[in-house]
């Protein structure tokens, strides 16, 4: 696949969401299916969420949120892990804890969230996402999260 040449996909996280976040869906879709783009864009979209975490919000919430990102050329899921402790908000690209929640979702469905375009509770009614574990959690999202 050629890549879009508006996209340096090797540029910082910042700068790949910013083009991303600005593009079509069928241009989204074909980043989407090639393996070596396919995981900067989720690295970038996951970032990106990361860094809208509002830590005033979490006050001493301990939390392991696990996004797992259906729609993988060949089957499966691309897995990132969210680490909420001590006002903070991590991120990995190698789960290592057992989640309270989980997450499951198209890329672009989550492109819609963090970018703001729609809501995680209007997917979820849909059917394009699946809240897995603490639905408690799940319902703060909105507030834990600017989205």
């Amino acid at each position: 696949m050629a890549r879009d040449p508006g996209i340096d996909i090797d540029a910082p996280a910042a700068e790949v969401y910013a083009a991303i976040a600005a593009l079509d869906d069928d241009a989204f879709d074909a980043l989407m299916a090639d393996p070596v783009t396919r995981d900067r864009v989720i690295d970038s979209l996951v970032v990106h969420l990361s860094g809208q975490f509002r830590p005033e919000k979490a006050g001493d919430l301990d939390a392991v949120i696990h996004v797992k990102l259906w729609d993988r050329p060949g089957g499966g899921y691309d897995h990132r892990e969210l680490v909420i402790a001590d006002g903070a908000c991590s991120i990995s690209a190698t789960p290592e804890h057992d989640p309270r929640l989980t997450l499951k979702v198209r890329p672009s469905d989550l492109r819609a969230i963090v970018s703001g375009a729609t809501g995680p509770r209007r997917l979820a009614l849909r059917g394009r996402l699946r809240v897995i574990g603490d639905v408690g959690l799940g319902m703060r999202l909105t507030e834990l999260f600017a989205l």
